[in-house]
């Protein structure tokens, strides 16, 4: 017979479960984050979102965050995500992932929307940066000119750092 503290621990799993299919996550990363089973993902994905879950291969490269917009878009859900998980405290326990993916991507797609960007970053790609972090395969870095944090690869890091933007902005002067 499962505890009360179990009930609730399953159920708040559901509830992100729900929340991050809803938001466009692929099942393998829900079920990772929540550590409910596949074949449940799966049949939830169908019955919460009216349809089978997405479906190809999950992104596995970093490069893809390191070029121009896509650089601005990561690094703006870096902000995010980062300044979120400051308020949520320490500690990184599933469930408190799913949260905070969920916040920072919502605030993402809001910040996009109000700005009348394309929304370039997918919920997948956003996880695979949150993974990314967590490995030391890419650190922010403070532009030397315009003082915004950007994405960079660990091996790129260097003391003088400028942003595509300003590195553009730069050769045209």
């Amino acid at each position: 017979m499962a505890t009360r503290r179990d009930l609730i621990g399953q159920m708040h799993s559901l509830e992100h479960a729900v929340r991050l299919l809803k938001l466009g996550l692929r099942v393998p990363l829900v079920c990772e984050m929540t550590r409910l089973s596949d074949w449940f993902i799966r049949k939830l994905a169908i019955e919460a979102c009216g349809e089978a879950p997405p479906k190809g291969q999950l992104p596995n490269s970093e490069l893809w965050y390191l070029r121009g917009r896509n650089n601005l878009h990561a690094s703006l859900f870096v902000s995010l995500y980062f300044s979120l998980k400051r308020g949520a405290g320490e500690g990184m326990e599933p469930l408190l992932a799913a949260k905070l993916l969920i916040k920072s991507f919502e605030q993402y797609r809001t910040v996009v929307e109000a700005a009348g960007l394309p929304e370039i970053l997918t919920p997948d790609r956003a996880w695979w940066l949150m993974k990314s972090l967590t490995i030391p395969q890419l650190k922010r870095a403070q532009c030397l000119d315009c003082e915004g944090n950007y994405l960079v690869h660990i091996g790129d890091l260097v003391s003088i750092h400028r942003c595509h933007r300003c590195a553009a902005l730069l050769r045209v002067h």
